[in-house]
């Protein structure tokens, strides 16, 4: 998708804007962890604390009453994103409550496969566990290409068999830097009839996304990594013509009417799958997210980010450190190591330092670190607020000493 649409990545005095609405960048901190949890822009703050203030003042239901349109508009501005409808998102509490939240509404019966990839999180491992225990699937691992992302030769092998309950993919992974061929996945998946699920919660705000372009049928996300929103907020995107094939696993009565003692229905679209009791004030946060990260341009934010990691990852190959990121496709995680010293010791050395960056743990991705037989690496997360003298610093900490 990226080749398809390029754009310019922000100038000099534009990332200085960025930084500027960035309350975080004004402290004298290096944030490289943007993909663990990013740093707000104000109008995320104001949000917030604005919409806290009027509970505060008002009472949490008047509050809510007021602010109905702007809940509302959040829809648009997530679907306006993702290339979807408004009546196709689901609010959600993170990216792990919208990707049970759709894995456990497909229909799946005992000796039909699930068909996965060594990249996907340790929770959703969890999941395909548990459903082959309660539902007695197959759990199908498609090999990694010699690209090391998955291998889309070897998913359409598995769709020719026409046992396939589910293909489940990790657009971009904890990991590893790159990005999975999604639209390829897609292309297969629609073509044969099967649901799609890809976990975008470390895609969605560092890469421009269309579900329509990429062919998922559901796709999970969270507010804190990329898209800058506040901690504990998500969504889920549920294709409409897929609606009606889905059973919502935990339904309460705000995603379904209960029409009679003894009877309910469903609401139309995709906010069945919602509870009623969430933070309003996160929701909104996250909607000023979405618009800062729309008015930034999602093409140019890709762009920024892609560049900014290749840069960084030239930096480290130059100092003599090993880089773990694999795939045709890269994007703005970069992962390294290097067998001179434990990467927690060079993340205590950055922390010291200001410098944010954070480890991978093995059960984040055991898949994958089985696979490749991963050390302990050092993830460094770039964003638009990223600058070269953050960079050139950072390799200075890593680099002091040796």
């Amino acid at each position: 998708m990226g080749d398809v649409f390029t754009a310019d990545v922000l100038t000099a005095e534009e990332v200085a804007a960025a930084r500027a609405v960035t309350p975080g960048c004004a402290s004298g901190l290096i944030h490289l962890n943007h993909a663990g949890s990013s740093l707000p822009p104000q109008v995320v703050l104001d949000a917030q604390i604005g919409h806290l203030e009027a509970e505060a003042t008002l009472g949490g239901y008047e509050a809510a009453a007021l602010a109905l349109d702007r809940r509302h508009a959040v829809y648009a501005s997530i679907a306006r994103m993702i290339g979807a409808e408004p009546n196709e998102i689901a609010r959600t509490e993170h990216a792990t409550a919208a990707w049970n939240t759709a894995f456990w509404s497909v229909p799946m019966s005992p000796g039909q496969r699930i068909v996965v990839h060594d990249h996907e999180y340790g929770a959703n491992i969890v999941a395909f566990l548990a459903a082959a225990e309660r539902r007695g699937v197959l759990i199908d691992r498609v090999p990694c290409d010699r690209f090391g992302q998955v291998d889309v030769d070897a998913v359409a092998d598995r769709l020719a068999r026409h046992d396939v309950a589910l293909v489940s993919l990790t657009h971009v992974p904890t990991n590893g830097g790159l990005v999975n061929p999604a639209a390829e996945v897609g292309a297969l998946t629609r073509a044969a009839g099967v649901p799609f699920l890809l976990d975008a919660c470390q895609s969605v705000g560092q890469r421009r996304i269309d579900v329509d372009e990429i062919g998922c049928d559901l796709l999970s996300a969270t507010g804190r990594k990329y898209l800058r929103g506040p901690r504990g907020t998500g969504f889920l995107y549920a294709r409409s013509s897929l609606l009606d094939r889905l059973v919502p696993s935990q339904p309460d009565h705000h995603g379904a009417n209960l029409v009679a003692g003894d009877r309910f229905e469903w609401i139309a679209g995709a906010r069945r799958f919602e509870y009623w009791e969430h933070s309003v004030a996160s929701w909104l946060g996250l909607g000023a997210a979405v618009d800062h990260a729309l008015s930034c341009g999602v093409e140019r934010i890709e762009a920024t980010v892609t560049s900014r990691a290749e840069q960084l990852r030239s930096m480290l190959v130059d100092a003599g450190f090993t880089v773990y990121d694999e795939g045709l496709e890269r994007c703005g995680i970069v992962t390294t190591a290097t067998a001179a010293e434990p990467s927690a010791r060079l993340q205590a050395r950055l922390a010291e330092h200001r410098i944010n960056a954070t480890t991978t743990a093995p059960d984040s991705s055991r898949w994958d670190v089985e696979r490749r037989n991963l050390p302990v690496l050092l993830r460094l997360s770039v964003h638009v607020t990223t600058t070269d003298d953050e960079l050139s610093a950072t390799l200075e900490v890593l680099t002091r000493g040796r």
